[in-house]
């Protein structure tokens, strides 16, 4: 075949036909159309060479009454031509369509699917946050007047600093702080000097049990005799005595010391290639063991007057000052502290936590209704899918013969 293709006159005789079949095409289309208009030509019996055209009609709408249970025909054109056009009585149509019509109003009554309630939340900007000011309050940097209940010593840190407010708190002619309210903290960083540090939380016990904790730092309070104070009033810390447990402790390690010192120079030596020598003698042996023992000593005396030989002790009922670092706030004073969390946390604070959790809750629950909506829509298109889907299917599975007998009208028997 492919050879048959290739020989030279085969191939012009396909571009002969080509070209044929396209001129034919082309003078086709060139000719001109049929009028719609036409009037209709009126053939002989024979063979229909002397047709002329039949004369025109004037097309006359009539108008005409009829009945609810006559036939209704319609006349148009004159008397000559008259065509009455009989509106044939519908057919009932097949089974397989009522089945399918009867499914799809089934489909159309049944309801959609539920789809999840949709939270709609408000998307605009929220307002920032403003603080409110507290009604009962003294500002920060008041001095307290509180007094040690039980003895603290710097020797053990872990005793803890229990003391009673001795004098009302007003501000603005209102009572904050009544006197005999309680006052607990603990020693921070331990002594110095003569003073023992307590810096950090102070929590205050009401008579009712209601407890409130702020921040402050405990400071010395020495009132003479004449009603004035001493230069170090308001100091940090409170001061205290020192103690010493052994008073001699000193004295006993200078001794040591002197001792080592004197043993090791009185040992006999002799010159060496390598120096001096200690020589090997009974003498030499105890002043050396008595050197090491005057070390030891002197070394163990040092090691306890560091911790125990020396502390400071601030006895019952030492008066100090407690300075606030934050705003004292009474109405925050709830039982156990569970307002404040055991914390020293102020009111403002403790609303803007509440503002920032509020928010936080807010952009997850609009995430939340986000992909809510997200799931119901691509339910919802499923869904059209699946429908669109069995109403192809539904038409699929019509049998051929009936399509057809719907699509084609049944003929006359009788031609006009």
């Amino acid at each position: 075949m492919m050879q048959q293709l290739q020989k030279p006159a085969v191939q012009m005789l396909l571009l002969v036909v080509v070209v044929a079949i396209a001129g034919g095409a082309f003078y086709m289309s060139k000719q001109p159309a049929a009028s719609v208009n036409a009037p209709p030509v009126a053939k002989n019996a024979k063979d229909g060479k002397d047709a002329k055209p039949a004369p025109e009609s004037t097309l006359v709408a009539e108008s005409k009454t009829v009945s609810l249970g006559d036939k209704r025909t319609a006349m148009m054109g004159s008397d000559q031509q008259v065509e009455r056009l009989m509106l044939a009585p519908k057919k009932p149509a097949p089974p397989s369509l009522l089945l399918s019509s009867s499914s799809t109003q089934k489909k159309k009554t049944e309801k959609p699917p539920p789809f999840p309630k949709l939270v709609h939340v408000n998307s605009a900007v929220t307002e920032p946050f403003v603080p409110t000011a507290p009604k009962l309050f003294a500002p920060r940097g008041i001095l307290i007047k509180a007094a040690l209940v039980i003895t603290v010593d710097s020797s053990t840190l872990q005793t803890p600093v229990l003391g009673l407010v001795t004098e009302d708190v007003y501000w603005n002619h209102q009572l904050v702080l009544p006197a005999g309210t309680q006052v607990h903290a603990k020693a921070s960083k331990g002594r110095t000097r003569d003073r023992i540090e307590v810096t950090g939380g102070f929590t205050f016990i009401w008579e009712d049990g209601r407890e409130y904790n702020i921040s402050g730092v405990a400071l010395d309070h020495e009132r003479l005799a004449d009603d004035t104070y001493a230069i170090t009033d308001g100091s940090a810390g409170i001061k205290g005595i020192i103690i010493q447990n052994d008073q001699y402790a000193q004295v006993k390690i200078l001794i040591a010391e002197a001792l080592q010192g004197i043993m090791n120079n009185n040992k006999q030596q002799f010159q060496s290639i390598y120096g001096l020598v200690p020589q090997n003698t009974t003498s030499n042996a105890a002043l050396g063991g008595g050197a090491q023992a005057a070390s030891a000593y002197s070394q163990l005396l040092t090691t306890q007057l560091s911790k125990d030989l020396d502390f400071v002790r601030v006895g019952a009922g030492t008066q100090f000052y407690i300075y606030t670092t934050d705003v004292f706030e009474p109405e925050m004073a709830s039982i156990a502290g569970l307002r404040q969390k055991n914390q020293p946390i102020n009111s403002w604070q403790l609303d803007e936590e509440t503002y920032t959790k509020a928010q936080a809750e807010n952009a997850a629950q609009s995430q939340q209704s986000a992909v809510a909506a997200a799931e119901a829509e691509k339910a919802r298109e499923q869904q059209q899918t699946t429908d669109q889907l069995q109403q192809v299917s539904a038409l699929i599975s019509q049998p051929s013969g009936t399509s057809a007998a719907t699509a084609t009208p049944t003929p006359s028997s009788s031609n006009p």
